[in-house]
């Protein structure tokens, strides 16, 4: 709990940054500065880097900030999700959750570059959350019932973003792709499975109980916070507990 404690400070001294809009750039500047150009995966996911490039320390904060928002990030996501599949057959289902897309060539070398891997969660997070306002937020400043919690929680904005601001890198938007990568696309074949045999013939149905009962027992995306809030054994102690099995996991959790 210490060290949860500690990390929790760090996303304390983060908010100013998470929950803003990003500033307006200066109109002066070049047409190539801000652009994100690099190899690795954040360079994939925006065209704009304003300030700097990101570092190990935003890796980790977004890391940390994944396993708070996992859950609900998988909810809100596995609900839209579903609700654009052509049908609950599971070829369907997987098909949306891959989030394969044809663009169109721009002619802007960065944006191709962006464009051609916005897929999966890459595509999932922008279109489906950053894009239509939601964002992160201290629990007790958006969730009065929780009281005196600084760790973070999905809210939407009744404002949606510019396009520019949703394509340009910030820390909390990393930590929203992590937690749809860890659920989502992590067990997206054991989550087509079981979804496709938990809605199979059924109408009117309840898409958000759905999601989170899958988010919760298939793609298991309470599994890290939990082991992490766990007591440890006292040192020497052996365990008889299993440690949870890997793979497509069971249709039959729904």
């Amino acid at each position: 709990m210490a060290v949860l404690g500690r990390w929790r400070l760090v996303l304390l001294w983060l908010w100013p940054c998470l929950a803003a809009s990003p500033k307006t750039p200066n109109v002066e500047v070049t047409e190539n500065q801000g652009y994100a150009a690099g190899q690795s995966g954040e360079y994939f996911r925006y065209k704009h880097m304003f300030y700097k490039k990101p570092t190990e320390e935003d890796f980790e904060n977004a890391q940390k900030v994944a396993q708070e928002v996992r859950c609900p990030v998988c909810v809100h996501l596995l609900r839209s999700l579903l609700s654009r599949a052509r049908s609950y057959s599971e070829d369907d289902i997987a098909d949306v959750l891959e989030g394969n897309t044809d663009y169109e060539r721009t002619g802007d070398a960065v944006e191709d570059q962006m464009l051609k891997h916005k897929k999966g969660c890459n595509k999932h997070f922008k279109d489906d959350l950053v894009a239509e306002g939601f964002m992160l937020r201290p629990c007790k400043e958006v969730a009065p019932e929780i009281k005196n919690d600084t760790s973070p929680c999905l809210w939407q904005s009744p404002e949606k973003p510019s396009k520019q601001a949703v394509d340009t890198y910030e820390v909390w938007k990393e930590g929203v792709f992590y937690a749809c990568e860890q659920s989502i696309s992590h067990h997206t074949d054991a989550l087509s499975e079981a979804l496709a045999e938990r809605l199979r013939g059924q109408r009117d149905v309840n898409l958000t109980e759905v999601a989170q009962q899958a988010c919760q027992k298939v793609a298991k995306c309470e599994s890290v916070k939990k082991a992490k809030e766990a007591k440890p054994p006292p040192a020497g102690a052996g365990s008889t507990s299993q440690a949870p099995k890997k793979g497509k996991g069971s249709k039959k959790e729904l």
